[in-house]
Parts: structure tokens; C-alpha cells; sequence
């Protein structure tokens, strides 16, 4: 399944009692459908209030409907924030984690002194003028294989913390600075830990050769403050 959802009333991604998250919705619509138990295995477990354009997803379905039936069946059971895109038959080895080559993330600001009203829970209000070079600059520097303590969750295993990063860049698009991370996989945290010092960066609290020396250090007292999850969005999962 391919699924988009705007992250502001959910909890995340992953299931947990009590809270409302992505993967329970598509669990309770798959439920109801099949009238049995379904676990579903999603690429990537975004955060409480991040969004996704591209998320994808895998289950077992055993029933008659067609791939575009089941889709079709399926939005008419969740709610009015999670869609699914399309769906297909996939290999009886895939799994829509461990399959992954890629996945791209972006995190969005705007950069004006107004705060936002129709785009709130879509983007970072900054007040102040973004400097998108100076950001790109200090991009450029993510690109390859890493050790990301600097920038992740503390909570990530301290022996597990290097992923190879394809590319990064900062652009401006409109009225909004968008920054675009695609990575082989993602550690907690690790996107709107970047962006917060991104930001700083932008605004010129702190240089490029900080941004620099700070990943170089894995030292996770270094890093800004992290970014709201309202800015990151999950744009696609490639295969």
C-alpha cells in the first residue's frame, strides 16, 4: 500500500495502547474488513505529528477483492487523515522495511515574520529570513556514511548509529525553505535533530563550520534544540 496522512492527530506511526496512531487505524480498517487480526509492516515509524506523502506498507490478505478493490474498501473504512494512494500485489518475500534501498524525507520551513494560519501544521514558523546557501553548505556535509550520535535520539543503541546518506539539500520553493534528506534507513530523531541546527544555521545563531564539526564530534550535548515534528513530512519510499 502506498498511504499518505497528515500526522497532526496522531500519535505517530507505530500502534500503542491508549493513542490514536496510523498503524492502528489501518489495523482496526483491515479488521473490519477481514473480519480477522492483521499485522501491518510499515517502511518507516514517523513521529507524533509527522506527516507522510509516501508512506508505504505491506499485510498478508488472504480475501477475493482485487488490489484496487481492497484500496478502495479500505479508505472507506479509515478517516478522513490517512488515504491509501494505490495498492499491489508485492512478492511473497517482500516486507516494506527490510525491502527499502531509500526512503526521502523532507522538513519544511517558512520564514517570514507572520505566523502561519492555513499551513501551521504543515511547517516550522521561523520569524527571521532563512539564508539557504549557508544551509546548503552545511548539507552538503550529511552526504555519505556517518556516525549520526550528534544529531539522533539518545535512545538509539550506541553501537548501531552510522547510515549511509544519498543526498541533501536545502532549496527555497515558494514562500517555504524545504530541506530533502534521502538516506538507506534513519535513526529516531535524526531528521528534525539536523534541522534544528539547520535552522540555526539558516538564521545565523551558528556557522557552517559548527554544523560541520558538530556531526563530526558524535556528540549528542552539542546538537540545537530538535525541530517539531510538524515540518517533517515522509515523501517516498523507494525499492
Amino acid at each position: 500500500m502506498l498511504i499518505e496522512y497528515d500526522g497532526t492527530g496522531f500519535a505517530g506511526w507505530q500502534q500503542q495502547r491508549g493513542l490514536r496512531t496510523v498503524e492502528g487505524e489501518l489495523k482496526r480498517a483491515l479488521s473490519d474488513l477481514t473480519g480477522g487480526e492483521v499485522t501491518v509492516y510499515g517502511a518507516g515509524r514517523t513521529d507524533a505529528g509527522a506527516h507522510a506523502e509516501g508512506q508505504a506498507a505491506n499485510f498478508r490478505y488472504a480475501g477475493s477483492l482485487a488490489p484496487a478493490r481492497l484500496a478502495a474498501a479500505l479508505n472507506a473504512r479509515l478517516p478522513e487523515d490517512v488515504a491509501i494512494l494505490s495498492a499491489e500485489q508485492a512478492p511473497e518475500d517482500f516486507h516494506a522495511r527490510f525491502s527499502a534501498r531509500w526512503r526521502r524525507y523532507r522538513y519544511r520551513y517558512l520564514d517570514r515574520p507572520v505566523r502561519p494560519a492555513l499551513d501551521r501544521g504543515r511547517c516550522w514558523h521561523v520569524r527571521h529570513e532563512l539564508d539557504v546557501a549557508a544551509m546548503q553548505a552545511a548539507a552538503a556535509c550529511l552526504v555519505g556514511g556517518h556516525d549520526w550520535t550528534t544529531f539522533c535520539a539518545a535512545s538509539e543503541p550506541p553501537g548501531d548509529r552510522v547510515r549511509v546518506m544519498q543526498s541533501a539539500g536545502v532549496k527555497r520553493r515558494g514562500r517555504f525553505v524545504d530541506f530533502e534528506l534521502v538516506g538507506e534507513g534513519f535513526l529516531r530523531g535524526l531528521v528534525r535533530g539536523i534541522a534544528g541546527g539547520l535552522r540555526d544555521v539558516g538564521t545565523h545563531r551558528r556557522s557552517v563550520d559548527w554544523f560541520v564539526e558538530a556531526l563530526e564530534a558524535e556528540d549528542r550535548s552539542l546538537a540545537a534544540p530538535t525541530a517539531p515534528a510538524r515540518g517533517l513530512t515522509l515523501v517516498e519510499v523507494v525499492y
